[in-house]
């Protein structure tokens, strides 16, 4: 999520703290409903969608998924359906207890990736969808990450191209190109590294799921989001 604003403390400025989690997510919802998360259910079927090309995620009977950044729980719910076992994090407490009020199936916990976790506790999957952007050590949070997964799991992460717009968002600390996440992913460990760049229509969704689709390409336009996404293979 980008999301440009001003706050006069620079204290508060940061995922967390409640003052400012309160503001932020105000920002994408009103109500914290039904309607508003099944809005951006629509938008992340089509990034499913287009990961089902290359990852095999339609069927998650008997596999273990970790979301870091699940927000208020839009894609997590996506994955219980598909029949993921499924355990949502974020770093704020504010959303994950809006999540909890509204999805059930998934297990929602409040988490700061950077700090790391139980790495006993093992999966077969891990998402984080635009996050690494918005933290002070992304490849410390990558590390983490790693620990976390199973000896065949797969790291899905996405994060947007540093442009003009992106960098100017005072949310994003850490945008990057491609070759910057693809290099450190090697470094760290990781055996595969994988590359794909992705558009989207922007507010399509919104009239029906089937408009949520990617386009294969990076497109350089104010009226079309697009990321990348990186698949990284233990």
């Amino acid at each position: 999520m980008s999301y440009k604003f001003k706050i006069k403390n620079k204290k508060l400025f940061q995922h967390g703290l409640e003052t400012f989690d309160r503001q932020y997510f105000n920002h994408f919802f009103k109500k914290y409903n039904e309607h508003e998360i099944m809005l951006y259910y629509s938008f992340f079927r089509g990034w499913i969608r287009f990961l089902d090309k290359f990852l095999p995620l339609k069927n998650g009977q008997g596999k273990k998924v970790l979301e870091i950044g699940c927000g208020i729980g839009a894609f997590a719910k996506i994955l219980a359906e598909r029949g993921f076992e499924v355990v949502a994090t974020d770093i704020s407490s504010f959303i994950i207890n809006k999540a909890k009020r509204n999805i059930t199936g998934v297990n929602f916990r409040v988490l700061d990736i950077e700090k790391g976790t139980n790495h006993e506790e093992k999966f077969d999957y891990i998402f984080a969808f635009e996050v690494l952007e918005h933290l002070s050590n992304p490849i410390k949070a990558l590390e983490n990450m790693k620990k976390k997964l199973g000896k065949k799991g797969v790291l899905i992460f996405s994060t947007p191209y540093p442009t003009k717009e992106t960098l100017a968002d005072p949310m994003h600390i850490n945008v990057h190109p491609p070759e910057f996440w693809s290099s450190n992913g090697k470094k760290i460990g990781f055996n595969h590294v994988t590359v794909k760049n992705a558009s989207f229509i922007p507010y399509l969704y919104r009239i029906n799921s089937f408009f949520s689709r990617a386009i294969p390409i990076r497109i350089n336009s104010h009226f079309v989001n697009s990321t990348c996404f990186y698949i990284f293979n233990m």
